[in-house]
């Protein structure tokens, strides 16, 4: 082989390490870019479900809310006729107990 010949041979060579140094340099750049965005778009998945998570928990807490006003009312309109019947017999029980008391010598 001339020398003509072996220098295009090694400048050949030394070209093709370029171009693959080149393109493996290039390959982390894609898969780095890669990763960087499937990172951003997980995060924005997991922030919107975790948005929508929230919305639901509000509504049911709402829901919830309104569901048990007429039982809260229901349970004080209990309240009171149960306090409106109590008052007149609190007399009667306190002197029942004072009866026992006294009649027995304990309660």
């Amino acid at each position: 082989m001339s020398d003509d010949a072996v220098k295009r041979v090694k400048d050949t060579e030394a070209e093709a390490k370029k171009i693959i140094g080149d393109a493996e340099v290039k390959a982390k750049e894609i898969m780095d870019k890669a990763r960087e965005e499937a990172e951003e778009a997980y995060q924005k998945i997991v922030d919107e479900a975790r948005d929508r998570k929230d919305a639901y928990v509000e509504k049911a807490r709402l829901e919830a809310g309104e569901a048990i006003k007429p039982i809260g009312a229901e349970a004080d309109k209990k309240i009171a006729e149960i306090s409106k019947y109590s008052k007149g017999k609190e007399d009667e029980v306190v002197k029942s107990v004072v009866e026992r008391i006294v009649n027995n010598g304990n309660s």
